[in-house]
């Protein structure tokens, strides 16, 4: 598991994050969700290790996250970023390749899986610069999951920023659902910031709910994911849509309703 334990971090003396603490679990999603400021993508920073806490510890496997080389974290964890970039002249293949631990080329088998699994396959020979905003973020995740699969590590952990950004619903809906199967598939813990409320109602197991760098929520997606609650953080009013069956599927903004007040 990865522990984060009343973690901080400053800039300039200006607190970012404040004493957060939650835990990702193998063959889970966590979903990092909030408004925008709420220092969500500082926060996945310091999961990633690329960022060093102000104060509080952060665990991988019961090791102290700040003690891991760069060699052995990578083989723990990937990260896609939220503006990833590939050189120019890259094919979707040769990209994907380099999702190898230890900057070398991954076995043809081990890339192979890797484009199964995130239906890259039929791009394997195309330019990446040529792919279009979801086929690009499935060639990322599939370097990400080429990385992991190339580990001799039993727990993996795939750290995702934003990665439904400039996508269109149905392209997010398609790649969420396709990250939640091979967390489950594979055991692989996912920790995702996301936007779209209804994605992370969707295919998170678990919800950490940020408001100015604090959590204000974490735990089960139902617990956490209540009307009163997001509107208080978001400063709107919602409207919860049921299925038939009265199980809850999205929330709308309320229609006819004027802002709430700023908390």
């Amino acid at each position: 598991m990865i522990n984060v334990e009343h973690v901080s971090w400053q800039v300039r003396g200006k607190a970012i994050v404040q004493d957060v603490s939650f835990t990702v679990r193998p063959g889970q999603v966590t979903v990092i969700l909030g408004p925008n400021g709420a220092g969500k993508s500082s926060l996945l920073g310091l999961v990633s290790g690329l960022i060093r806490p102000t104060s509080g510890q952060i665990w991988l496997e019961e090791q102290p996250l700040a003690r891991l080389t760069p060699a052995k974290l990578a083989e723990y964890r990937a990260v896609v970023e939220q503006h990833p970039a590939a050189p120019v002249g890259w094919t979707t293949a040769e990209l994907i390749q380099q999702g190898a631990l230890a900057g070398g080329h991954a076995p043809a088998s081990v890339t192979d899986r890797a484009m199964a699994l995130t239906c890259t396959t039929e791009l394997a020979e195309q330019s990446v610069q040529t792919l279009s905003g979801g086929e690009r973020q499935r060639a990322h995740i599939a370097r990400a999951l080429c990385q992991l699969l190339a580990s001799p590590q039993s727990q993996r952990y795939l750290l995702l920023d934003e990665p439904t950004a400039a996508l269109d619903f149905a392209m997010a809906d398609g790649l969420l659902a396709q990250v939640a199967r091979l967390s489950r598939q594979l055991q692989i813990g996912i920790l995702a910031v996301v936007h779209d409320l209804n994605l992370a109602l969707r295919y998170a197991d678990e919800v950490l709910l940020m408001h100015k760098g604090r959590a204000v929520g974490v735990g089960p997606t139902a617990d956490i994911m209540q009307k009163q609650r997001l509107e208080a953080i978001y400063g709107m009013q919602l409207a919860e849509l049921h299925s038939p069956d009265g199980k809850l599927r999205a929330f709308l903004p309320a229609t006819g309703t004027e802002p709430l007040a700023a908390h």
